[in-house]
């Protein structure tokens, strides 16, 4: 396993769109409300919409429980660490890797004091070309990365990291929705370039069966978005009970589905192996 000195290449010179992928990185977690203000609340106006994901969240934990458990652990473009945290004090070893510097000083920062976060090994890696050994993991997570990365260089290395009977677990937004979509076309200010024109659809989430033989999958928030605008009001827990309801009906309509906000996906039995 590496160390959490390992760092990118510095003699290999960063692709433009990695550069202001690290760029908007270190923007977004280094920004705050109390030195910021307006921009604060300007560049975060998307948070909002993640107050009706505790029941997906639930979803992520039962997953990781019942999957890492004396497992060796990487998660890939990890950002603060979303999921290691989660179980770190019971996997067997946990590496989180992430391109932007910045973005790895302040995952360290926050595990300072917490034994278990402190068992995850932090390192700065390209992850769509990590140099790990191969073979190095039994399960691999990323949430929301894959729309940052090349995505047949992401799949082919987490199916190269990964041991033959190892999991890829991903969470990623989907494309499909027009009005969603759209929000994302209307506050650019919110994302890269790069991450509007590749956030997945169908096709880009199947394409892991180039590299896998085996995917599973499962769609979340279609109508229970619409509750968002009342959260702050009595009525705004009994609409989003309301509102799943219908969400557990629509996310399971073949085709239908790929019209959900998020779909978290799992591949796994890599090829070739």
């Amino acid at each position: 396993m590496p160390n959490s000195s390992t760092h990118v290449d510095s003699s290999e010179k960063l692709e433009d769109r990695k550069i202001k992928e690290i760029e908007w990185s270190d923007f977004r977690r280094t920004i705050t409300k109390q030195e910021n203000g307006a921009d604060f609340d300007k560049y975060t106006a998307n948070l909002k919409y993640y107050c009706i994901t505790d029941k997906q969240t639930e979803d992520i934990k039962n997953w990781l429980i019942a999957n890492t458990p004396n497992k060796d652990v990487f998660e890939m473009a990890c950002g603060n660490t979303a999921m290691l945290p989660h179980v770190a004090g019971v996997v067997r070893t946990a590496v989180a890797a992430d391109i932007a510097p910045v973005t790895i000083e302040l995952a360290k920062q926050s595990a300072k004091g917490n034994p278990d976060l402190e068992r995850i090994d932090y390192c700065v890696l390209d992850c769509e070309k990590t140099g790990l050994p191969a073979n190095s993991f039994d399960v691999i997570l990323e949430q929301g990365a894959l729309h940052h990365m090349d995505l047949d260089a992401a799949y082919a290395e987490a199916a190269r990291l990964l041991r033959p009977d190892g999991k890829f677990f991903c969470l990623e937004a989907i494309r499909h929705n027009p009005i969603i979509h759209l929000y994302r076309r209307m506050t650019l200010h919110l994302r890269t370039a790069w991450e509007v024109d590749h956030i997945l659809g169908q096709k880009q989430v199947m394409k892991g069966l180039e590299y896998f033989n085996k995917i599973e999958k499962k769609h979340y928030f279609m109508v229970s978005i619409l509750a968002v605008p009342l959260r702050n009001t009595i009525i705004f827990k009994p609409l989003l009970a309301l509102l799943r309801a219908f969400d557990a009906v629509l996310t399971r309509i073949p085709g239908f589905q790929w019209l959900s906000w998020q779909c978290m996906f799992v591949l796994s039995e890599p090829k070739g192996k």
